[in-house]
């Protein structure tokens, strides 16, 4: 059986102020999938976590970041990329790890360093049909 995946993309400046658009975006599509209101509310610190780090390292060769959300009835993925591949492993150079515990907490799958362009991605499974 075929798994169905719908793709919503955002595409964001490096700008602080742009952080809340990601956030309510997640909000939204989590809500329509059947996430309950706790593990929304996870889903948007750990996705926070991510796009305040992708502001706080900043590009020099790219002006936009962006955030793929793949949906399916199960699960929630969600992919950040960007051009500018100096972001890779944007968490190296966290020294308390306090960034990548919060994700590793809060969400059930997270690639830090993956081997695509991607920069990071993370997912979570809609309880009871993982």
């Amino acid at each position: 059986m075929k798994k169905t995946v719908d793709t919503i993309e955002l595409v964001l400046p490096f700008k602080a102020e742009y952080v809340s658009v990601a956030r309510l975006t997640a909000s939204g599509i989590a809500s329509r999938i059947g996430f309950d209101y706790e593990t929304i509310e996870d889903i948007k610190v750990a996705l926070a976590e991510v796009c305040n780090k992708m502001v706080f390292k900043g590009s020099k060769i790219a002006s936009d970041y962006s955030i793929v959300f793949e949906v399916t009835d199960k699960e929630l993925n969600i992919v950040f990329k960007c051009k500018d591949e100096s972001l890779k492993c944007i968490f190296d150079d966290d020294k308390e790890g306090l960034g990548v515990s919060i994700i590793m907490a809060l969400m059930d799958k997270v690639v830090l360093c993956p081997d695509s362009s991607n920069v990071l991605s993370m997912s979570k499974v809609l309880e009871g049909n993982g």
